[in-house]
């Protein structure tokens, strides 16, 4: 997956998950890392390596808090979640 389609990932959960309790440890320790996917997201920036560092553990760390292999491959967030309550079946 590009950095464009992870983006799009993580602004779809920022949008639907920001107020979530359940998400707050996330969103406190993801502080740089979430508005950089914004950002991406946007196209109003293009990552340097530093920023392509941050980018990435905030996608490891996205997938890890949805308990997804960050190495997949996945079309929206809809398809996350869906894969996770499969698994959990």
């Amino acid at each position: 997956m590009d950095n464009k389609q992870k983006s799009n990932i993580m602004v779809e959960f920022i949008q639907r998950f920001a107020n979530n309790e359940m998400f707050a440890d996330f969103f406190d320790y993801n502080d740089l890392g979430l508005p950089l996917a914004v950002a991406v997201n946007a196209d109003l920036c293009t990552l340097n390596e530093q920023g392509q560092v941050v980018f990435d553990e905030t996608w490891e760390l996205f997938c890890g808090e949805l308990s997804m292999d960050h190495e997949g491959s996945y079309s929206d967030l809809d398809e996350m979640l869906f894969d996770q309550d499969e698994d959990e079946e």
